[in-house]
């Protein structure tokens, strides 16, 4: 497959930035992300994808006037400079059929669709010249458009990527501005001031245990409506009467991932899961939906071999997964607020980084994007055929795990990113196989 870009240029804001929203306050979560872009790759059937490159422009430009902070650059380790540089921007043509690229999807082409100063994932070496946000829109020989983006982590979380790409849609279909919603990005740094991370010994422990530079491969599996409530099933136990389907399949993966690294290393080792979970639904006030910027918080789960779960029994990995979830709560949120609150957060780095001294535990993220709503996104020509995400060899992000819903609304996605030596004995787990479909070709309606 040859991609060949036609274009680069950044795109504006249509009008300027107040002078009084020139300088963004970052939060305490934004400052312990990853400083990576990640990504998300729309993929739209359409037969005439060139005569749609100029309204997408316009609106985009539009869109950056409501997210303002994506056209600006990090300033420093506090705050965005919201100075209206603009977003990245690039059209590409594609020497491919959509349709024979998602029968089945090519995941290892997948990054050639993104931007391509933007590796997904790998951590920015200048972020005072990286921008916030860079979109190469790429058309097919057959007229489809997949709109690729890579957002800095810095300033955005999934849900706040989500919240753009629905917010630009609407622009582009027409939408004025009574029909649009107000993206809120001071909420969270007011309550979550930023703090000198100098002080905060171990600081990249947060969210980056999965993150390391490695030659890794991403595979994906499909799992029906059929097999999400078998596994709900499985899942049932004393502490944990009604499963989620997050749970569920995070019990499952994690079930797998711990067995390959069981066969891998050729003995049993502590295993470390982090998950993000969005804090704005357990917070309530003054978080709302429309709070953008990183308003997530790390879960932490640990299997430990010497401890009395046992991996085998789906129910024991699902109860230790929501219990983790649950100590994420509205008390939690008040507490870190304030000065105990970051020496909360310091006492945990140190303890989290002594576990890895001491037991030198394997460590998995898992992402949930399901019920973001990007497989409803429309530009004005349908929703997508299908969303994709990263692929290809030699990303900074293993033993990760992303959740994203089926177009079709009626199973889950899970995207595994390991070492390709440990892949080969992952994806070859007969309880994996027993209930997931590896990277089945996409339905067109």
């Amino acid at each position: 497959m040859q991609v060949r870009v036609i274009l680069r240029e950044n795109i504006k804001p249509s009008s300027p930035t107040p002078s009084h929203l020139k300088t963004l306050k970052l939060s305490l979560f934004d400052q312990i992300v990853t400083k990576s872009y990640f990504p998300a790759i729309l993929f739209y059937p359409t037969n005439d994808g060139l005569l749609k490159l100029p309204q997408l422009k316009k609106s985009l430009s539009e869109a950056l006037t409501r997210f303002y902070p994506l056209s600006g650059r990090v300033k420093d380790q506090f705050s965005i400079e919201c100075n209206d540089e603009g977003a990245s921007y690039s059209e590409a043509l594609v020497d491919y059929n959509m349709s024979d690229f998602l029968d089945p999807p090519k995941i290892d082409l997948l990054n050639q669709l993104l931007p391509c100063h933007c590796q997904p994932w790998v951590a920015c070496q200048d972020r005072a010249s990286a921008v916030c946000l860079a979109i190469q829109v790429n058309v097919f020989n057959c007229g489809g458009i997949a709109i690729g983006v890579c957002v800095l982590h810095t300033i955005a979380d999934g849900i706040t990527l989500s919240a753009f790409l629905k917010s630009w849609a609407a622009i582009a279909r027409g939408a004025n501005d009574q029909q649009l919603f107000c993206p809120d990005f001071t909420t969270s740094s007011t309550l979550f001031p930023p703090r000198d991370l100098l002080s905060l010994p171990c600081s990249n422990r947060f969210m980056v245990a999965w993150h390391k530079e490695a030659i890794s491969v991403t595979r994906r599996f499909v799992f029906d409506a059929n097999a999400i409530a078998t596994l709900k099933a499985k899942a049932k136990g004393e502490y944990v009467s009604n499963p989620t389907r997050y749970e569920s399949l995070t019990a499952l993966i994690w079930k797998c991932l711990i067995n390959a690294s069981m066969k891998m290393s050729g003995f049993a080792r502590p295993s470390l899961l982090e998950h993000a979970v969005d804090m704005r639904r357990r917070m309530g006030q003054p978080l709302s939906a429309y709070s953008m910027g990183n308003v997530t918080i790390v879960a932490h789960t640990v299997y430990n071999p010497s401890d009395d779960t046992n991996i085998s029994i789906l129910r024991d990995l699902a109860t230790i997964v929501r219990q983790s979830i649950e100590e994420v709560n509205g008390d939690l949120m008040r507490t870190l607020q304030g000065d105990e609150g970051f020496l909360l957060l310091r006492s945990f780095a140190e303890m989290i980084a002594e576990m890895f001294q001491k037991e030198e535990p394997k460590s998995f993220g898992f992402t949930n994007w399901c019920n973001f709503g990007l497989n409803k996104i429309d530009f004005g020509w349908g929703k997508p055929l299908w969303v994709g995400a990263s692929g290809g060899g030699n990303l900074s992000c293993v033993n990760y795990v992303l959740f994203k819903d089926m177009e079709s609304g009626q199973g889950t996605e899970a995207w595994v990113t390991l070492e390709e030596k440990e892949m080969a004995v992952f994806e070859n787990d007969p309880d994996l196989l027993a209930f997931a479909l590896r990277n089945p070709s996409v339905s067109r309606p």
